[in-house]
């Protein structure tokens, strides 16, 4: 990396301040579509990590087993892989977080394209 892009890193905030984790508040409706945009390996849990985008803004997901489930036997997709330009729809639902001991807002999949 060159001096002058170093520099250009610093000009924001961008990077620095973590990444913007799809939440439920970020879903407006179930016609809301997010672009898988890239896909990476989440080391710490071992899962594909999906990055979207919407409006210009990025999101991460990291699948849990109820959604990777659901692409591979309802989507029917063979690979992670084939999940980058596709289009994401999600619902919004409940269920039960083992760290909150309660039941918590959260999003499905509901549908790709």
């Amino acid at each position: 990396m060159t001096g002058n892009e170093q520099n250009d890193k610093l000009d924001n905030w961008d990077g620095f301040l973590g990444s913007n984790w799809l939440g439920v508040d970020d879903v407006k409706s179930e016609t809301d579509a997010f672009v898988c945009i890239k896909i990476e390996l989440d080391t710490e849990n071992n899962r594909p990590m999906l990055v979207f985008e919407r409006e210009e803004v990025s999101y991460k997901k990291s699948l849990n087993v109820t959604d990777a489930k659901f692409l591979h036997d309802d989507a029917k997709i063979k690979s992670p892989k084939e999940l980058v330009g596709k289009n994401f729809f999600f619902r919004k639902t409940v269920a039960y977080s083992p760290s909150a001991k309660k039941d918590v807002p959260t999003l499905r999949i509901a549908k790709v394209e």
